[in-house]
C-alpha cells in the first residue's frame, strides 16, 4: 500500500489471483482508489436508498441536513457524525464499508455496493433536481467496484 493519507479517508486496493492486494506504488494506479470520508459516506447512503433500505423521504431528510450542514461550515467531526450509519441501516453488503480498519471485502459486496450505488445515481440523473455534489468520483468508484474481480483490500 502506497502512503497517501493527508486526511481521513477510505484507501482501496483490489485483489489479486491469490487474494492480495496488489502492490501500488503511486496514487493513480488503477488497482488503487481513494475516498475521503465525506465521499465514502455519501456513497453507502445513495447505495442504501437505490436498494431501498433508505426511503425517499428519509433521503430527503438526509439530504436536508448535509445541505444545511454545509451552509455553517462544518467540521471534519460533524461531516463525519451526519455520513455515519445507524446500526440498522447495515446490511450485510455495506458493512465493510462503514469503517476503515483494514479488511478484505469480497467481489459479491463489492459488486452489490456498485449495483445499488448506481441505481441512485441513476434516479438522480433521471431527475431535474441537481445534487450539491459532483458525481463523477462516483461513478469512477462504481466501475473501480466493478473491475475489482477478486475483492478488494480496504483500509
Amino acid at each position: 500500500m502506497i502512503s497517501t493519507r493527508r486526511n481521513m479517508g477510505y484507501e482501496l486496493v483490489k485483489l489479486n489471483e491469490t487474494y492480495e492486494p496488489y502492490e501500488v506504488t503511486n496514487w493513480n494506479d488503477p488497482n488503487y482508489f481513494r475516498m475521503n470520508t465525506e465521499v465514502i459516506g455519501r456513497a453507502r447512503r445513495l447505495a442504501l436508498w437505490g436498494a431501498g433500505v433508505i426511503l425517499n423521504k428519509d433521503m430527503m431528510g438526509y439530504a436536508t441536513e448535509v445541505a444545511i450542514l454545509i451552509d455553517s461550515g462544518p467540521t471534519v467531526e460533524e461531516m463525519s457524525k451526519v455520513n455515519t450509519l445507524d446500526a440498522e441501516l447495515r446490511v450485510e453488503w455495506i458493512k465493510p464499508f462503514t469503517t476503515n480498519n483494514k479488511k478484505t471485502v469480497s467481489r459479491e459486496h463489492c459488486l452489490l455496493f456498485a449495483v445499488n450505488l448506481e441505481k441512485a445515481l441513476d434516479i438522480i440523473q433521471g431527475s431535474p433536481i441537481r445534487p450539491y455534489f459532483e458525481v463523477d468520483i462516483l461513478r469512477n468508484f462504481i466501475e473501480f467496484l466493478n473491475m475489482s474481480p477478486n475483492g478488494v483490500w480496504l483500509e
